[in-house]
């Protein structure tokens, strides 16, 4: 029985980690989001994208939102019912690397422990980000953002399948209230 538990436990909570959100969204609940029927991109400036992912985003976001029965205005004297602001948000974070050595000793509860500094060094990645604002009012409406790291060692291939698979991510509740 007890070996079960050891198998069992470990097994769920891998699963479960696997099942946890690779976006967080939010929007703004009292909206209608049926009476959205065309989309328009925001003006460039606006958006701070490197020029290789804002094409691999854009196509991404049109695909999903055609997909949604939303559709494009081509000309730039159309207004539309919402403007997608998609970015990539620059992040820093600190990764360890380098061997940890302990040492120990200890009787009953008390211990006394050693550990060689672990090194630490600085990288950057992409946080994808986009909003959906409503153009009568020119207030956000809907936001999703991805929770998974967008980084340069990625290879071209890669970064335009982590971009397809986190915006379809991204827009599988939208419209709010309706589900996948």
């Amino acid at each position: 029985m007890r070996a079960l538990l050891l198998i069992f436990i470990p097994s769920v909570l891998i699963l479960l980690s696997g099942c946890s959100a690779k976006v967080s969204t939010d929007y703004n609940a009292n909206v209608d989001f049926s009476q959205y029927k065309t989309f328009q991109f925001a003006e460039p400036g606006k958006s701070s994208i490197v020029s290789l992912d804002k094409a691999r985003l854009e196509d991404t976001i049109k695909r999903e939102l055609r997909y949604k029965g939303l559709q494009p205005v081509l000309t730039a004297d159309s207004k539309a019912d919402i403007t997608v602001n998609p970015y990539i948000r620059e992040m820093t974070d600190f990764d360890s690397y380098g061997t940890s050595v302990g040492f120990g000793v200890g009787y009953g509860y008390s211990s006394i422990a050693y550990s060689a500094p672990v090194r630490f060094r600085e990288y950057t990645y992409g946080k994808l980000i986009v909003e959906l604002i409503d153009n009568k009012t020119n207030k956000v409406i809907w936001r999703s953002i991805s929770r998974r790291q967008l980084t340069e060692s990625m290879t071209p291939t890669a970064r335009d399948n982590f971009i397809q698979e986190q915006v379809s991510e991204m827009f599988t509740q939208y419209p709010p209230g309706q589900g996948g």
